[in-house]
């Protein structure tokens, strides 16, 4: 009730009215960890001091600016494309409350790709805003071409949105995983080719742009005329309005377990032995293995496809250096991402010998990794010298791996608990 009369619902004020809640939600979950002294003595002045410092860089670039390559740009704004869900606004009651009302589920799908659209261009925006002093050193773009360069951003950021939730609405199982990767890695190699390929000419970037956001729309007419994807929209609606939430969870320390996707694993679903050797090391690595193969394949597909753009986009000469880059970067990442495993309670509650741990840490990081190590000493042999270069890498990027593997040998594999420090000083 409004003033003694009955408040008239409309499809569109039922969209407004549910984005101005989503915003109220976000606001209060914010709220409660920046108050006004976070803001005062924390986030006003470091905002100041980070403006500053942008303003000086854009000024005067520093020489570590310049030395970065501009050929890292595209494949590192391709990550951006991943960033970012198509919203429709809809609720579990619409199945019961709005199942004969076809126009109004319409308005909230339209509206909520708006509201994605109008989302995405300020976050693109702000990104391409932050880089600026970096992006402007790239000669072959003017100020026209870098606004054009975001568009064609965005274009595609609508594009994967959109495309991603047609998949997750008609698909289901294996079909929609091997959907997910067939389409990340087209458009990466599409952002990630187009770009460089345009080399600050308006007419190819803009054609470009043009036919990405025409795809895009056409995925969201799709989804408008899909009868169907209830349960999809809804998923995709609750990890929105839980996104902020989780991430403040995240970094406070608590643990958040993925929801599983899956009612059996795609890989090992009968859990066979995959290494000869049973003792407790081998057994702790095969366990790692198959968990960390269970996942999805996406982030799995992102680790090597990213990096397998940079080192095509990078000079000749540097694509052997960053491939040992990238080598003991993402082993130092399995590292910590073992140790995280450690810690999970059904592995908690063994006491599991040092040398063990250390074993399945150095085996499990081994197998993980070297198909990749393979994969980008090759690529990085054969931007440098061809099909004979990649032969030649190859073997040399698997003994680099081993070296870099067996380096890592050392360091430790679980986190020290209280327990452990305190024998270690009772044995003292």
């Amino acid at each position: 009730m409004t003033d003694g009369k009955m408040t008239r619902w409309t499809p569109v004020r039922l969209l407004l009215s549910r984005i101005v809640r989503f915003l109220r939600e976000q606001y209060r979950i914010w709220g409660t960890a920046l108050d006004w002294t976070v803001l005062l003595y924390i986030a006003v002045p470091g905002l100041w001091m980070l403006g500053g410092l942008w303003l000086e860089m854009l000024r005067e670039p520093p020489d570590w600016l310049a030395a970065i390559p501009a050929e890292l740009a595209p494949p590192l704004l391709a990550l951006l494309l991943f960033k970012g869900r198509l919203r429709t606004f809809r609720e579990e009651a619409d199945v019961l409350t709005l199942l004969q009302r076809g126009s109004w589920i319409r308005t909230l799908k339209l509206g909520g790709a708006v509201y994605t659209l109008l989302a995405m261009a300020i976050s693109t925006a702000l990104t391409f805003a932050l880089l600026l002093p970096w992006l402007r050193l790239h000669g072959a773009f003017d100020a026209g071409g870098l606004a054009l360069w975001a568009a064609f951003t965005l274009a595609c950021r609508l594009l994967a949105a959109a495309a991603r939730r047609l998949v997750d609405s008609l698909l289901r199982g294996r079909k929609r995983g091997a959907a997910h990767v067939a389409l990340a890695a087209a458009l990466v190699a599409l952002y990630a080719g187009v770009v460089p390929a345009s080399d600050g000419r308006a007419g190819m970037l803009g054609a470009c742009t043009a036919a990405a956001f025409a795809g895009g729309a056409a995925a969201v007419g799709a989804l408008l005329r899909l009868r169907g994807g209830h349960e999809a929209d809804l998923r995709a609606e609750l990890r929105a309005r839980t996104a902020a939430a989780g991430l403040l969870v995240s970094a406070a320390g608590v643990e958040r377990k993925p929801e599983p996707i899956f009612r059996r694993p795609l890989l090992f679903p009968r859990s066979g032995r995959i290494l000869r050797a049973s003792d407790p090391g081998a057994v702790l690595a095969e366990m790692r293995i198959k968990s960390f193969l269970r996942r999805s394949p996406v982030p799995g597909f992102r680790l090597v496809a990213v990096p397998t753009v940079a080192l095509a986009a990078v000079p000749d000469r540097l694509a052997p250096l960053l491939a040992a880059i990238l080598m003991a970067m993402i082993a130092s990442w399995l590292q910590r991402d073992f140790r995280e495993w450690m810690d999970e309670p059904y592995l908690a509650q063994f006491r599991w010998k040092e040398a063990d741990v250390r074993r399945g840490a150095s085996l499990s990081r081994f197998r993980l990794m070297l198909p990749a190590a393979a994969w980008f000493a090759g690529v990085a042999g054969w931007r440098l010298a061809g099909w004979a270069g990649l032969a030649a890498a190859v073997p040399l990027g698997i003994c680099l791996w081993v070296m870099i593997n067996g380096f890592m040998h050392d360091l430790p594999a679980v986190k020290p608990r209280p327990a452990d420090t305190a024998e270690r000083d009772a044995d003292a």
